[in-house]
């Protein structure tokens, strides 16, 4: 099979994976939601935000050194293994000890607990993450794909039945740990038949592995910080129910999306380090990831800032008010995130974490800046600095770790992706018109009538546009998998 068949399928595989994931995911919210007061769900974003946070540091950064040194001996792989064990567990220790002071930072003490419990999620997922990328490593996003699928649905009947049952926000930090539990045991499951450990530990003979790894996990935790500190700040200044309210709208708006996009990434990241000294293959595969990107989860954000009166009370009932007021400003950070993620991938497939790490620190100390600046006035301040800040990041990131590395023009990149967000303006432009004009009769339509009809109206305008641009790499999709189905026919 070439490369790039096997790219499209691991890509169709996790994208398959994802989107169950995050459906299940969306559903738990969705349900819970109905239960829960908006403070419990920013009760449950201070103590989640800490963990994401230690969880980048809980495999010592090493998960993409496997990917970039391309071979690794048994005794290595063995190390590495003992390396995130350790590291997941002192993390824990951690955890354990500043849980207090965390909870006094936001002056809310049912946080300590719920760190202490779902803090257990580092071991956790330190024990499984050198499997998942070995997996990822041989492109075998069909196990991962299983991996991802039953734990989410583990997940969410925990989630289901726990919260039935009277354990409000606990429902959804012991889902969490079921998720990761069983994620874990299916990737050593997977992973076990071509690889197992033994008591083998000398950090020595890993020490590029453990360099690379140092810059990866620093790169990584200052990057989950300059992601998140708005939630950090967002707690500590405007309090539980204010971060309940964004943190919703964080979880089933921007974070199911934004999550496509590292699903695309993790496929992409294993092929570009295989031909990382082509930069010609690798101008070709960063311009068809951005245009598939961009034609993919551009006009479902877009969808999102328009429905957003209705789809939040379709989605959760009354009561969320303030979360629709958060959305669109929230669509557009999410617009610009999106755009500037793949970027990692050149950097990574480079061996350039160095370049990363320092790319991290600075972003997360004008984060901070901003951040601070904004919750002097109010969130919407806070967002809308926000906004623009993004905006410079993605111009200064696309030219420093992008264009620069594999010599890749703004003629070309713009010539190949403009055309793309160029005719997202119509179906925006249509879709906001006939919202305007059907806003007299909401009450007769409904919510469900009213997310319909515009989500309708936009797709009739945008599919047939995006066709024409986009048939040739949807074709070269399509082509690729059905030649791998035949393939597979003809090997049986």
């Amino acid at each position: 099979m070439s490369l790039q068949r096997q790219a499209y399928r691991s890509a169709g595989l996790s994208g398959i994976s994802g989107i169950f994931a995050n459906g299940l995911e969306v559903l738990k919210y969705i349900v819970l939601a109905r239960i829960l007061d908006p403070s419990d769900f920013g009760l449950l974003a201070m103590a989640m935000v800490i963990i994401t946070i230690f969880r980048i540091f809980a495999d010592g950064g090493t998960s993409n050194a496997v990917l970039h040194f391309r071979n690794q001996t048994d005794r290595q792989l063995s190390t590495l293994f003992w390396v995130n064990i350790l590291a997941g567990s002192v993390l824990y220790i951690l955890i354990l000890i500043i849980a207090p002071f965390i909870s006094g930072f936001y002056g809310e003490p049912e946080v300590a607990r719920l760190l202490r419990i779902g803090g257990i999620m580092l071991p956790i997922h330190a024990a499984g993450s050198l499997y998942e990328v070995l997996l990822r490593k041989t492109l075998s996003f069909k196990q991962i794909t299983i991996s991802e699928t039953v734990s989410g649905i583990m997940g969410f009947a925990l989630a289901l039945v726990l919260a039935l049952s009277g354990f409000g926000v606990y429902a959804l930090i012991w889902s969490y740990i079921a998720t990761a539990s069983c994620m874990t045991v299916l990737y050593i499951i997977f992973g076990i038949r071509k690889w197992r450990p033994t008591f083998w530990f000398q950090p020595g003979e890993v020490r590029s592995h453990l360099a690379f790894g140092f810059y990866q996990m620093g790169e990584r935790g200052l990057n989950i910080y300059a992601t998140r500190i708005d939630q950090l700040i967002i707690g500590r200044f405007f309090g539980p129910e204010i971060l309940g309210a964004y943190h919703l709208a964080y979880q089933i708006i921007l974070y199911p999306l934004l999550r496509l996009s590292p699903l695309l990434n993790r496929v992409a990241l294993p092929v570009f380090s295989s031909r990382q000294f082509d930069d010609a293959i690798l101008r070709d595969g960063y311009i068809k990831l951005m245009r598939g990107l961009i034609s993919l989860l551009a006009p479902l954000f877009l969808l999102a800032g328009l429905t957003a009166p209705w789809l939040v009370p379709f989605l959760f009932g009354r009561g969320w008010e303030f979360t629709i007021e958060l959305i669109p400003l929230m669509v557009l950070i999410g617009l610009l995130r999106m755009l500037g993620n793949p970027s990692g991938n050149i950097i990574l497939s480079k061996g350039k974490a160095r370049l990363v790490f320092f790319w991290n620190l600075a972003v997360a100390v004008v984060n901070t800046t901003v951040f601070l600046i904004g919750a002097l006035y109010s969130i919407f301040v806070l967002l809308g600095l926000y906004t623009v800040i993004n905006f410079v990041y993605y111009i200064t990131g696309q030219w420093l770790m992008v264009n620069r590395l594999i010599f890749l023009t703004w003629r070309r990149f713009l010539r190949s992706t403009a055309p793309l967000l160029i005719i997202l303006t119509l179906p925006l432009g249509v879709s906001w018109l006939f919202r305007i004009a059907m806003s007299p009769y909401q009450t007769a339509f409904g919510d469900f009538g009213m997310l319909f009809s515009i989500s309708a109206v936009f797709l009739i305008c945008y599919l047939p546009l995006v066709w024409h641009t986009q048939s040739d790499l949807i074709r070269e999709f399509l082509q690729a998998l059905k030649s791998e189905e035949t393939s597979a026919k003809n090997a049986r």
